[in-house]
């Protein structure tokens, strides 16, 4: 970034001052005043001239203008940083796996960061120039496509969405893969179950009249306070953490999970369904609502802010309505 200087004042006078004197030359000319025309003409002229020099001496006779520019040997990637930015060296304690029969193994590589790198970020300077091995898997880099879900300092996140250098804990930054679904390599997990587990629940609006979609003669209409009810359990970006800071999910590989069941509400509750019955008679069951113990990690892990957790619990208090206001 270019600091200001003394000669600042005369660049800025200079840049304005040169169109404005050019539109009176023009102006006096057509008015036919001569000797004002000149002058414009002339004070033209100084200004592109001063321009020319304090413009010059701001860009080449000022070394402190001339932008820094940092060059991590370690990583091999260059950085334009301003002055005082500087970077900080941690370690990233990863998980990786070994072959060969050995299991997984924890590896550590030393990474140079700013103050604005990511863990995402970390990983992929890794990745490119010291151990093209590693396997991480990642996306949009913005926390909106869910593909980085990883266990960092041993809480599932999204790994695009964690400062290193903030994150590190005695200069030091463990990654690892998540726990709730079968490992691939390294940091790669299988995602096939959690996305049949969501599929299951029907993640669709249903309507009685089967030809209603192709033939839909007006929107449906919702309240504001119909909208809310389901509303904030649509933010979901399926990246898994829940799932993976579940216990249950841990322990037993039938259980639904947090992810689908918070999405089984979040239809259940939309007005536009009418397929409610069937969607709680679907979860009403050991492996659904009721083997959720109500631990709440799910929803204390969510980078959107769903809450899992609270979409559940509503399951259970329709599911459990619904058989009193049937008499079973």
């Amino acid at each position: 970034m270019i600091r200001a200087s003394r000669y600042m004042v005369l660049l800025y006078a200079s840049m304005a001052g040169v169109p404005a004197m050019i539109f009176l030359r023009v102006v006096f000319g057509i008015f036919g005043m001569a000797s004002l025309q000149d002058a414009a003409g002339f004070l033209a002229g100084v200004g592109l001239v001063v321009f020319g020099i304090v413009g010059f001496v701001e860009v080449y006779a000022h070394p402190q203008n001339k932008h820094i520019e940092q060059v991590n040997e370690e990583a091999g990637e260059a950085h334009v940083l301003s002055p005082g930015a500087g970077r900080d060296t941690i370690v990233m304690s990863i998980s990786r796996f070994a072959g060969g029969g050995k299991g997984i193994e924890m590896k550590d590589y030393r990474v140079k960061v700013s103050k604005f790198t990511t863990v995402l970020e970390a990983l992929l300077m890794i990745k490119e120039t010291q151990d093209s091995t590693l396997s991480v898997r990642y996306s949009c880099r913005m926390g909106i496509c869910g593909s980085c879900g990883v266990v960092v300092n041993g809480k599932p996140s999204l790994a695009c969405e964690l400062n290193a250098e903030k994150t590190a804990v005695d200069g030091c930054v463990k990654v690892e893969q998540m726990r709730a679904h079968p490992l691939l390599k390294d940091l790669v997990t299988d995602f096939d179950d959690f996305f049949a587990k969501h599929k299951a629940i029907r993640p669709g609006l249903y309507r009685k009249d089967g030809k209603e979609k192709y033939e839909a003669k007006k929107e449906y209409k919702q309240s504001q306070e119909e909208l809310n009810r389901f509303l904030p359990y649509s933010y979901c970006i399926m990246c898994g953490l829940c799932l993976d800071a579940c216990p249950i999910s841990n322990s037993n590989a039938e259980f639904l999970g947090p992810q689908a069941l918070s999405q089984a509400y979040r239809y259940y509750a939309d007005s536009r369904d009418q397929d409610g019955k069937k969607r709680l008679f679907d979860v009403d069951a050991l492996k659904g609502i009721w083997g959720c113990e109500f631990a709440g990690a799910c929803s204390h892990v969510c980078p959107k802010g769903v809450d899992p957790a609270s979409a559940i619990q509503l399951l259970k208090n329709e599911a459990a309505k619904s058989i009193l206001e049937n008499g079973e």
